[in-house]
């Protein structure tokens, strides 16, 4: 076999491949043996046709069918004794047979780039740290209450607590009376997305009462105002359920029944709850970091790769989406192509890291999940073995385990960080 390796451009590679007429009658023979086991022609019985037979009348169509896959494993062999370090999926780009029967492949493909990591304490990364509060328990468990809140018929409303529908009539600019029609919404007034000033209009109103509401928004970055004249047509006060055993006990399915050890539960769960986000922001934040820090080529083969997986993604959450369906593809793989990027460049890094460090999944992992999924660690490596996302995820903890260990936290209290991004904003 004769390899010859040409740069393309960037990371970019070409492989020519020549081999024997000698080299390609294995498979040949191989292929043709495949092709006897099923092979039923008249006066002969399925499988024992000869093969001189089966040359004669198929032979040029199995050995065209056959050269993609010897094409393939002789990729291989190449890449291997080449050292190449090939990433992405290679493509034929030209196959013919020589003049002696052998024959020449040409295949294209891409390279893992350079990659010179920096060192991990050179990257700072944020961390907010905050105390779960006895308000945050208190807008928890209010949360809770009101899901679970009974709806009664009111006349008049004396504070937030109330449902109420309203019909809006937008009013003649030259008459300033309420044209016909108009459109029937409905309000919790406790609802923090509520506008403020509509909700002071609405305080000590009864139903049948009316008044005259304005309000503004901005079209082709003019402020527009409308106004609307606004009847109260129904009121409905908001009852939350007492805090008794009753309802703590059909909250909890049975588990609680203690206001207090309510609100523990409820405080447990909330910290949780933050320690998980707070967890992902800090991979987000760190993957970020990482990806600023290395400066190399990547693979444009790849970025699209990735690129079209968004767009496929994406159509498929979306299927009901008429306007997304009817925008071009080659439109929205443009734009995923730097998400894809940024992708990329984390998943080539991580491989990088991964290899350089030897990082594999550790015994102590394993006990933990077999623990946690009441297998023994034999069953767990079975199916680690067998689910390549169950093994890429363990890999994946293990590398952040790594890198958390490595850069630099710092910590800042929470509430400050949002107000230095208020201030910003």
């Amino acid at each position: 076999m004769d390899t010859t390796v040409n740069t393309v451009g960037g990371l970019r590679r070409s492989i020519e491949i020549t081999l024997s007429f000698d080299e390609l009658t294995p498979h040949f023979e191989r292929a043709y043996s495949e092709m006897q086991k099923n092979l039923q022609l008249e006066g002969f019985r399925k499988g024992k046709v000869p093969i001189e037979i089966i040359k004669q009348r198929y032979g040029d169509q199995i050995e065209r069918d056959a050269l993609s896959d010897i094409a393939g494993d002789a990729f291989r062999s190449a890449a291997q004794e080449q050292s190449l370090d090939v990433i992405g999926t290679p493509v034929l780009v030209e196959m013919n047979r020589t003049a002696d029967r052998g024959a020449r492949f040409v295949i294209e493909f891409d390279v893992m780039p350079q990659i010179e990591l920096r060192p991990y304490e050179d990257i700072e990364i944020v961390k907010p740290v905050r105390d779960i509060t006895d308000a945050d328990v208190e807008e928890e468990l209010y949360n809770l209450q009101l899901r679970s809140a009974r709806l009664e018929p009111a006349d008049q409303i004396t504070d937030s607590m109330y449902v109420v529908k309203l019909k809006f009539a937008p009013v003649d600019p030259e008459t300033n009376a309420p044209l016909l029609g108009g459109k029937e919404q409905e309000f919790f007034l406790d609802d923090e997305r509520m506008d403020p000033l509509l909700r002071s209009e609405l305080i000590n109103l009864r139903v049948g009462d009316t008044f005259v509401y304005r309000t503004e928004h901005e079209a082709d970055e003019q402020p527009h105002a409308h106004v609307y004249h606004v009847t109260v047509q129904q009121v409905q006060r908001v009852v939350l359920p007492e805090l008794d055993e009753q309802f703590i006990s059909s909250l909890t399915g049975g588990r609680l029944r203690i206001e207090e050890d309510l609100r523990q539960d409820i405080r447990q769960s909330l910290q949780e709850h933050w320690e998980k986000e707070i967890d992902s922001y800090l991979r987000e934040r760190l993957v970020d970091a990482m990806v600023e820090m290395h400066d190399f080529q990547v693979p444009e083969s790849l970025v699209r790769s990735m690129a079209e997986e968004f767009v496929s993604d994406t159509l498929e959450r979306n299927k009901d989406d008429k306007r997304l369906a009817n925008i071009p593809r080659e439109q929205l793989v443009e734009h995923f192509l730097p998400q894809a990027e940024q992708t990329v460049r984390w998943q080539l890094l991580a491989d990088i890291i991964l290899r350089t460090e030897n990082l594999t999944i550790s015994p102590e992992q394993l006990e933990q999940l077999a623990a946690r999924y009441g297998v023994d660690v034999a069953q767990l490596q079975l199916a680690i073995q067998q689910n390549p996302s169950l093994r890429n995820r363990l890999l994946t903890d293990t590398l952040f385990d790594f890198l958390f260990g490595r850069v630099r936290i710092v910590e800042r209290p929470y509430d400050e960080l949002m107000s230095e991004l208020g201030s910003e904003g």
